[in-house]
């Protein structure tokens, strides 16, 4: 990707100190907002390898004409000024903060005698100042215990008037029994509402002043007070510098270790694709299961694995309607690929059965009527762990620890894994359901709205008369029959 020399030039000077980016289109419009412990290494690392990038963070790329920043004094000031800097341009490739309630903001409560500082989704008009919302709640949650611990606060929602546990424990400075003066309180509160402004730099010169002065005045344990202050900050700003860094570094590490798996996982269904003899790359596999009790409830599952990856979006559950009521894998077996391939889209480059000769024989026989003879297909049988090729008498052993063998049995168990959790769900709610049977007036209708309104069985039992009555559809006949059912063996 080419860039203009404006670009380049501010590329080029960038900083390796913490601070706020701005991405701006050609028409000059901030398009994107972003924080960073080393501006040069995050801005430089969008225009590096943009075929790795996903596809929303290439277009926005391709639209970068120009970028700015800001230097931060640390991290906290950085999160801060971020996410000012979202609510006030509305970046169209930020996380939308249309709907404030979805994220959270910092609460200082104002309002009281001595206020409370805390998270909350909800923003009012009662007197507070609120901070946020914030999209990095991770780092927000971080810069907020830092603050409680360094800038101790009340944390009671009612103060009264004997100092609970949070004052043994040294997490509050106890103002409910006067341990703490309210000029020493309220100077922790404007601390507190300072960083949480990214003015660090600005509180830092403020209490230094004060202190000299207070100094100067032979007001000693007042500037002692201002020289804690000061050291606190210190802190918070070494403590969340030393936090970022350590989750930069887990960053880094568990990037590596995605990099690797993926290797691994390619070298996997590249070796997998030469013993099977397939002629084409293994992008995509396809693996069928079925499950079941005794014939009731039978499901099928299918999972999907790319680049010997699993690619969850793309899984699919069936409820087969062929063989209900009667064991019979080899139908059921024809139904789900029959489904799943009539329409030919997104064919995969091999499909994978779970079980052995004669569940490899039903689906090619659905195959073949739906002319798709080429498609490459294997069974796999989970006693001796013995792959089935069409046309061949021998079985295929891999190696025990053939990384070829690791994939296909991954996608095996994921592919049962997948069918049995599906079968559970519907064999558990037929069971459930089949108790409200035995209650009269209980229609399929009133089940219905029984069900959309309580989770389990345990919560209709819990609910009163009076709730039961007041769902849709129910009178209070039934609505007695069913709280009795619920409560004829209590004491």
């Amino acid at each position: 990707m080419e860039l203009g020399e404006k670009l380049q030039q501010n590329i080029a000077v960038l900083p390796e100190q913490p601070g706020v980016y701005l991405m701006r289109d050609g028409e000059g419009k901030v398009i994107y907002v972003g924080k960073a412990v080393n501006l040069k290494n995050r801005v430089r690392s969008y225009f590096r390898n943009l075929s790795t990038h996903s596809v929303k963070v290439r277009s926005m790329v391709e639209r970068i004409e120009d970028l700015e920043f800001i230097l931060c004094q640390s991290e906290a000031e950085a999160l801060v000024l971020e996410c000012n800097l979202i609510k006030k341009f509305r970046p169209r490739y930020n996380i939308s903060l249309k709907d404030d309630k979805s994220y959270p903001c910092i609460k200082v409560t104002l309002q009281d005698e001595y206020p409370r500082v805390f998270q909350t989704r909800r923003q009012q008009r009662d007197g507070a100042k609120y901070f946020g919302p914030y999209t990095d709640v991770g780092s927000m949650q971080v810069m907020l215990r830092l603050l409680k611990k360094l800038f101790p606060l009340r944390t009671c929602a009612k103060m009264g008037t004997r100092p609970c546990l949070n004052y043994h424990i040294k997490r509050c400075p106890g103002p409910c029994a006067g341990f703490i003066s309210k000029d020493e309180y309220v100077r922790r509160v404007e601390c507190v509402l300072m960083i949480l402004a990214g003015r660090t730099k600005d509180l830092e010169e403020q209490l230094t002043k004060r202190m000299l002065a207070a100094a100067e005045d032979t007001r000693f344990e007042e500037a002692a007070s201002y020289r804690d202050l000061l050291n606190a900050l210190t802190r918070l700003n070494e403590s969340h510098k030393a936090v970022v860094g350590r989750a930069q570094k887990l960053m880094l590490e568990r990037t590596r270790l995605e990099n690797l798996q993926l290797k691994d996982d390619v070298t996997a269904a590249t070796e997998l694709q030469q013993i099977l003899g397939v002629g084409k790359k293994l992008g995509r596999m396809d693996c069928f299961d079925i499950s079941h009790t005794q014939g009731a409830e039978t499901v099928a599952s299918m999972v999907v694995f790319r680049d010997g990856t699993p690619s969850k979006k793309d899984y699919r559950k069936y409820k087969i309607r062929s063989a209900e009521g009667k064991p019979d894998d080899f139908k059921s077996m024809q139904e789900v690929v029959y489904r799943r391939y009539k329409d030919y889209e997104d064919l995969p480059d091999l499909v994978v059965i779970d079980g052995g000769k004669g569940q490899l024989s039903s689906a090619l026989r659905v195959l073949k009527g739906l002319g798709l003879d080429d498609l490459p297909v294997v069974g796999l049988a989970e006693r001796n762990e013995e792959i089935f090729k069409p046309g061949e008498n021998e079985s295929i052993y891999l190696p025990r620890e053939s990384a070829a063998l690791h994939l296909i049995q991954r996608i095996r168990n994921e592919a049962h894994r997948f069918a049995i959790t599906f079968h559970r769900q519907l064999r558990s709610k037929r069971n459930m359901v089949s108790v409200l049977d035995h209650v009269e007036g209980i229609g399929p209708k009133r089940r219905a709205a029984l069900w959309k309104r309580y989770k389990t069985l345990e919560e209709m039992h819990a609910a009163t008369f009076d709730e039961l009555a007041g769902l849709e559809g129910m009178n209070r006949l039934a609505a007695e029959n069913l709280f009795e059912f619920f409560h004829r063996y209590e004491g």
